[in-house]
């Protein structure tokens, strides 16, 4: 089973994109024939490590926004797609700046368990006060799917 963490805060514009984009990735893996679990949040959090560590859990995906620069080129308006190497010196703070990758060494030492996982990230430029998602965000999750294909023969299947 794949296991989705799709996180942000859709109250801040882009920086609720994670959830758009998770939409997209969970309609793509269910269409692919792989059993999902998604879980929605406003930010990454210690217990989720339990989560990761569920048997049935074969892969991780966690869904977010990355800020582009002021003067962005092409690559930076695409959605993005990274492995996550879990690291050994992974600080233990907790909060916004808690990462994917502490997550997994959670995982690892807590669960002994450390599937494969993935970041994926939804370019953003406007996370003023508000609702709703820019152009520059929609327009990445509209040509997302043609760069998750090449990320669906990655996942273990079971």
């Amino acid at each position: 089973m794949v296991l989705i963490f799709a996180y942000g805060n859709s109250l801040r514009r882009d920086d609720g994109a994670g959830f758009a984009l998770g939409d997209v990735v969970e309609r793509m893996l269910r269409e692919a024939g792989l059993p999902v679990r998604r879980i929605d949040s406003r930010q990454l959090e210690p217990e989720m490590a339990l989560d990761i560590s569920a048997d049935a859990i074969s892969s991780v995906l966690f869904i977010d926004t990355r800020a582009v620069p002021g003067e962005p080129d092409a690559d930076d308006l695409r959605v993005r797609i990274c492995p996550v190497v879990p690291a050994d010196d992974a600080s233990p703070s907790v909060g916004h700046h808690f990462d994917p990758s502490t997550l997994l060494v959670y995982a690892r030492y807590l669960f002994n368990k450390e599937p494969p996982a993935w970041v994926i990230t939804v370019p953003g430029v406007d996370f003023d006060h508000g609702e709703g998602l820019s152009g520059t965000a929609l327009e990445a999750i509209r040509s997302a799917p043609e760069i998750l294909r090449d990320l669906i023969p990655m996942l273990p299947a079971s």
